[in-house]
């Protein structure tokens, strides 16, 4: 495994390297046309040139360009009474850049993160954090240690004209208008190792694909195709984060890692998306065929210790999945609505048995196809508060969006996560310096929530720092399916600091 993999990084490596030399070349040349033109007058200069040789010249010179940030990161948990030391979860610097070099028609372009979990900080933290259970390198070269990772989610060659554009590479595709949860996200399988406590720019995993997008008077029309199944992330065993699930038959609930589909043509990921405005709404209709971004939970077997059964094991399963989408949204005077929702009709499910009868119960749990369906709805309200505050400059908005995933059959359990309410406060104060977050989380099918409010200061010259807190409850049911999703963290309360520094 690890040498195939590392086949396909030397690949990707070398063609990096043919296409940066290709564009240096590229550089080069129309360096060399440029120095070959006539000299002209001062007079000459001063006045724009809308030729066709210097519109081709402006094109074609390569340019290179990066940002990024550093950033540390620590995290308490508050939920257990740990003394300080045990009570830190994580220490972590993170490093991001952005690179493009190319020209305006062809460039490449690259976001890759450098995590390293400070262990000198706190050795302690070591034991319920790591960004995997042994090293790793993944399809789409993420590179993942106990104690470092480095990853490019998104690195691609763009090539483009006035009505079409082309990218190779890893790729993050913002399909749907939805805030908190986007059903026709197809593509970008989620990072779950920190539940929802990730940034938005690190909550969704880059995927290698090849997609096209033509722009068409009104319409424009995008096309993706994902050669090789990217599952989602989720947290090792032992870690802060992994679901710590019990119930009165088992002592514990072990999760193997996401299944990773073979690298053959049935399993390829492909998908189409045709947009428009009319009206003053943007509206979308989406089709896709490939593996599922979401893993399937499947009970595999019984463990025993001493011929006493001491835990179960979940297979965490992925199947491919046909899905029909659409989107919209419009703006309605300060309120911005939206809507977006999947229909499936083959959606793998696990089918129910009787858990209260333990001696009729199989393993594995069958798996069966089924309809489904599943959307997100909500508005983003743009207070005036500048006619409620006297003074006031900064912009606030409030986000409201309820998700909804189910089966349309009887006989099969629900989904993982369904019946969610998400709310979301943002404002600024002194110019932007003082900027205020309160975000919400309900579990409106078990009862369960997660609040969660954080403040910034940003000292406008790069630097900012930030402190929030979470708050994490959720009622337990008779049984593993009644139970709230948010219940398996009522202990894990967190006090987050961050401090950045913007370059």
């Amino acid at each position: 495994m690890w040498s195939t993999t590392m086949k396909i990084y030397l690949r990707v490596i070398l063609t990096t390297f043919l296409v940066t030399f290709h564009l240096i070349c590229l550089d080069a040349y129309c360096g060399s046309s440029a120095h070959a033109t006539p000299q002209v007058s001062s007079a000459e200069m001063s006045e724009p040139s809308n030729t066709p040789e210097s519109q081709e010249r402006s094109r074609c010179d390569a340019e290179l360009s990066w940002n990024g940030f550093v950033e540390f990161e620590s995290f308490f948990n508050t939920g257990t009474g740990k003394n300080f030391k045990n009570a830190n979860m994580k220490d972590e610097i993170r490093n991001r850049i952005e690179i493009t070099y190319g020209t305006e028609n062809l460039y490449l372009y690259t976001a890759s993160d450098i995590y390293l979990f400070l262990t000198y900080l706190n050795d302690h933290a070591q034991e319920t954090y790591a960004y995997s259970s042994d090293r790793t390198l993944s399809r789409n070269l993420r590179i993942s240690s106990q104690e470092a990772e480095l990853c490019f989610n998104e690195l691609y060659l763009n090539y483009g004209r006035e009505n079409f554009r082309l990218r190779v590479g890893n790729q993050i595709y913002g399909w749907g208008t939805a805030d908190a949860f986007n059903p026709t996200s197809y593509f970008n399988p989620s990072d779950m190792r920190e539940l929802i406590f990730r940034d938005d720019d690190e909550d969704k995993v880059g995927v290698p694909s090849l997609s096209g997008m033509l722009f068409l008077s009104d319409y424009t029309l995008e096309a993706v195709f994902v050669p090789v199944h990217i599952p989602a992330i989720m947290p090792p065993e032992g870690n802060f984060w992994s679901l710590p699930m019990s119930d009165n038959s088992f002592e514990a609930v072990i999760f193997d890692e996401p299944e990773e589909l073979d690298a053959k043509i049935s399993h390829c990921g492909y998908g189409i998306r045709l947009s428009t405005s009319a009206g003053g709404v943007d509206i979308s209709l989406s089709a896709y065929r490939g593996p599922d971004k979401d893993p399937l939970f499947v009970p595999d077997e019984v463990l025993y210790l001493s011929g006493m059964p001491v835990g179960i094991r979940i297979m965490q399963r992925s199947s491919v999945v046909s899905m029909f989408g659409v989107d919209f949204s419009s703006a309605i005077g300060d309120f911005v609505v939206q809507f977006e929702g999947v229909y499936s009709p083959d959606k793998a499910g696990v089918v129910e048995q009787d858990l209260d009868n333990l001696a009729t119960v199989t393993l594995p749990f069958e798996v069966d196809r089924y309809r489904h369906i599943s959307y997100a709805t909500g508005f983003n309200y743009f207070i005036p508060m500048d006619s409620i505050i006297d003074g006031h400059t900064g912009d606030a908005v409030f986000t409201f969006e309820w998700f909804q995933s189910k089966y349309l059959e009887d006989g099969v359990y629900s989904p993982f996560i369904t019946d969610i309410v998400s709310c979301k406060f943002q404002d600024s104060y002194l110019d932007g310096r003082i900027k205020m977050t309160v975000k919400a989380l309900f579990d409106t099918q078990h009862g369960g929530k997660i609040f969660w409010p954080e403040v910034e200061y940003d000292f406008q010259n790069g630097l900012s720092i930030s402190l929030a807190y979470a708050d994490i409850q959720g009622d337990k049911g008779a049984t593993l399916e009644s139970d709230s999703i948010f219940s398996y963290y009522n202990d894990n309360d967190l006090l987050m600091g961050k401090i950045r520094y913007e370059y």
